[in-house]
């Protein structure tokens, strides 16, 4: 009986042996659970940034913002020392886009201004910086700096007794200096370019040859700064041999004649283009073109666009604009080309003519380019 009291049976201490194993399976897979439970998550991945502008950091242009990364974040972009700043959309995953416009007095904004791309995903964010590509800098090299409005002080012609050849015209102009003066004498075929002789003071000497028809009209002096002119138009009154000279922002009602005395029809219409000048670098879709004439005058401005030729093929003129504008009381005149947009490096061809009454002005031809950007 004693015997038979001892001994357990077989299940029983199959059961008691297994239990402290049981107890550390469970133990291990708590603290397995705790592991996963505290483990933190992955940090999002910024894999790069793209920009892009219509016209590189100049006010109105269009910068857009593209950040490659991981899916399901929260992007934004800064560009450092400035105030442009902006969240992203994510467009489609992992891609996050947005457009930001430069404004007039954008402080801090150049090409070698650094753009930060942040990326938040599950609390944790980081952070890179990036560069403006080259391009910017190379368009910020080649845009120039609007120059500032010239000014004519006096314009001058040095008595003469005749119009004759032989005799010689010595004009002199005081205004802005190191800028570019030339003379347009009407009948004569070219410009008179004028020479700085010191800041400030242009001269420019001219004798008259047989061939030379000096014709009715103005003298006018043209004092150019950059894309920038200013004009002035100078009479000779002569009698009995004699003459003096007189200078005004507008047309003398006594020209020229050309042998040497007074007549009293008036000159011809004076035309000219006060901006943009001649070859320059224009965003057509803003552009006003501006200029003088006589007041009431009626001047036709004709304009054709010449896009860049591919290989092997050749370009067509396609028609902008033809319109009919009035000159205001000061002669003035200005009108824009609308809002068309056009290719970089697209050639206008512009063409001018005005009337008044039976007078006609001689017609003004000028290019302009597409700015690049």
């Amino acid at each position: 009986m004693l015997r038979a009291r001892r001994q357990l049976p077989a299940a029983l201490l199959f059961t008691l042996c297994s239990l402290p194993f049981l107890g550390l399976g469970l133990v291990a897979a708590a603290h397995a659970q705790t592991q996963t439970q505290s483990r933190p998550a992955a940090a999002p991945v910024i894999e790069g940034l793209e920009v892009n502008a219509d016209s590189g950091l100049s006010p109105g242009s269009t910068l857009e913002f593209t950040v490659k990364g991981t899916p399901n974040s929260i992007a934004r972009v800064q560009v450092t020392g400035t105030s442009v700043s902006l969240p992203l959309k994510e467009s489609r995953p992992g891609v996050y886009t947005g457009n930001y416009t430069v404004r007039k007095n954008e402080r801090g904004l150049k090409p070698s201004s650094l753009i930060r791309a942040d990326l938040t995903r599950n609390g944790r964010t980081v952070n890179s910086n990036f560069s403006f590509p080259a391009s910017f800098a190379m368009l910020a090299a080649n845009t120039v700096t609007p120059a500032s409005a010239p000014r004519v002080d006096r314009f001058t012609l040095a008595p003469v007794d005749r119009l004759e050849p032989g005799t010689e015209l010595k004009f002199s102009l005081e205004g802005t200096p190191r800028a570019q003066a030339s003379i347009q004498v009407p009948g004569l075929p070219m410009t008179l370019p004028m020479h700085e002789e010191k800041p400030g003071r242009y001269i420019a000497n001219y004798t008259l040859r047989k061939v030379d028809h000096v014709a009715p009209g103005p003298v006018v002096a043209t004092l150019r700064n950059g894309e920038r002119l200013a004009t002035s138009q100078l009479a000779i009154v002569q009698q009995q041999g004699t003459s003096s000279t007189s200078a005004s922002a507008s047309a003398s009602s006594s020209p020229m004649g050309a042998s040497g005395t007074a007549v009293a029809a008036p000159g011809p219409l004076v035309l000219q283009v006060t901006s943009p000048g001649p070859n320059a670098a224009v965003d057509s879709s803003q552009l006003v073109l501006q200029g003088r004439t006589s007041p009431g005058a009626n001047v036709r401005v004709k304009v054709d666009a010449v896009s860049p030729a591919t290989p092997g093929r050749t370009a067509v003129a396609q028609a902008v604009s033809d319109q009919t504008v009035t000159a205001d009381a000061n002669g003035n005149f200005s009108l824009n080309f609308g809002p068309q947009r056009y290719a970089p490096g697209t050639r206008f061809e512009v063409q001018l003519s005005a009337r008044q009454g039976n007078q006609a002005a001689v017609e003004q031809r000028l290019v302009l380019f597409q700015r690049q950007g």
